[in-house]
């Protein structure tokens, strides 16, 4: 009998234990993590004449800033405002190269606007993760010297096609939504 009872106590104090842990990680999740409620599509278009892609989440501005490309899909999900644990992921434009950079390092975005880029007047254009968390993917960079263009995806496969047409890689972005994706995790 003795021996029953010391076994249900540790039974007992073991899933109080886990039970505790589950609610302290689930509390940690929704202080870390965006609301993934308030995640926007992140547009991806591209124009074949000039080589050239863009990534928005304001199909309209895209209609007057860029015309003449097409609509490619949604590369990711994105938040257009700040929320927790997010970083700015900043647009800059090379108006006499055509050459869009999406970047989140201040060192980067300030040495583009020293040689050549602008920051348009939506700045940044939108929030993401800097470290893999909260259910986020890893946000490919790959960058084209001979067409100078910068490419972006979630996408191994589609990282992978690429590399084989001549971009190479730069860097993971940072981290975004999946498409896929419906919470935060």
């Amino acid at each position: 009998m003795k021996y029953y009872l010391l076994l249900s106590l540790a039974v007992g104090l073991t899933r109080a234990r886990s039970i505790t842990e589950r609610y302290q990680a689930e509390i940690r999740s929704l202080q870390t993590c965006g609301d993934s409620a308030d995640a926007l599509p992140f547009y991806r278009l591209y124009d074949p004449t000039i080589v050239d892609h863009v990534y928005t989440t304001d199909l309209v501005l895209v209609n007057a800033d860029a015309p003449t490309h097409t609509f490619q899909g949604v590369a990711a999900l994105v938040f257009g405002t700040q929320e927790e644990s997010t970083v700015p992921f900043y647009r800059l434009v090379n108006r006499a190269t055509a050459v869009n950079l999406y970047t989140t390092s201040e060192t980067e975005r300030a040495d583009a606007l020293q040689n050549g880029y602008i920051a348009p007047p939506n700045n940044p254009v939108t929030y993401i993760y800097p470290t893999q968390i909260c259910g986020s993917v890893p946000f490919y960079r790959l960058y084209n010297k001979v067409e100078t263009d910068n490419f972006y995806t979630t996408s191994e496969s589609e990282r992978l096609e690429f590399l084989a047409e001549g971009y190479t890689d730069v860097e993971i972005a940072g981290y975004v939504l999946p498409v896929t994706s419906t919470q935060c995790a």
